[in-house]
C-alpha cells in the first residue's frame, strides 16, 4: 500500500533539494530581482488604462524565459511543463499560485523584449552570473 502524507508536497520538495535541483543552485547565483529591473527599465510593463488581466511580474516571466531556453520548450511546452513539474514551479515563483502564464502570455513579454531591443539583456546577464560563479568555484 502506498503511504499517503498530508505533507506529501513537502516532502517531495525536500528530497530534490537533497538531490541538488540545477534550478535551485542557479537561482542561488543570479540576482533575479535585478534582472526584471533592467528589463523593466529597457522595457516597461504595459500600461493597465485599458484594462485587462495584469500582467505577470517581471521576475516570474524572466525566469519562464530562461527555462524555455535552457530546456529547448515551446511556448506550449512551457506551459505544460510549468503545469507539470515542481522543480520548475518553484523556480519559477509559482509552487502555490493558481495562474500559471500561459503560451500567449510568453509571447506577448518576448515581444516587448524584442521591441525594446531588451531581448538578450536577459540572457547575458544569467550568462555573466554564471561565468562569475565558474570562475570562483574554479579558483578556490
Amino acid at each position: 500500500m502506498i503511504k499517503e502524507s498530508l505533507f506529501a508536497a513537502e516532502e517531495r520538495e525536500t528530497k530534490l533539494n537533497k538531490l541538488g535541483d540545477v534550478l535551485q543552485i542557479l537561482e542561488e547565483h543570479v540576482d533575479f530581482a535585478a534582472l526584471a529591473a533592467a528589463i523593466d527599465a529597457a522595457a516597461p510593463r504595459p500600461s493597465r488604462e485599458r484594462g485587462g488581466r495584469p500582467p505577470f511580474p517581471t521576475e516570474i516571466m524572466v525566469r519562464t524565459l530562461l527555462l524555455q531556453q535552457l530546456y529547448n520548450l515551446s511556448d506550449e511546452q512551457l506551459e505544460f511543463q510549468l503545469l507539470d513539474r515542481l522543480s520548475f514551479q518553484r523556480f519559477a515563483g509559482l509552487r502555490h499560485s493558481s495562474q500559471i502564464p500561459d503560451r500567449t502570455t510568453f509571447w506577448t513579454f518576448r515581444e516587448r523584449l524584442m521591441a525594446a531591443g531588451a531581448s538578450e539583456t536577459i540572457f547575458e546577464a544569467a550568462n555573466r552570473e554564471l561565468d562569475r560563479v565558474c570562475s570562483e568555484n574554479i579558483t578556490h
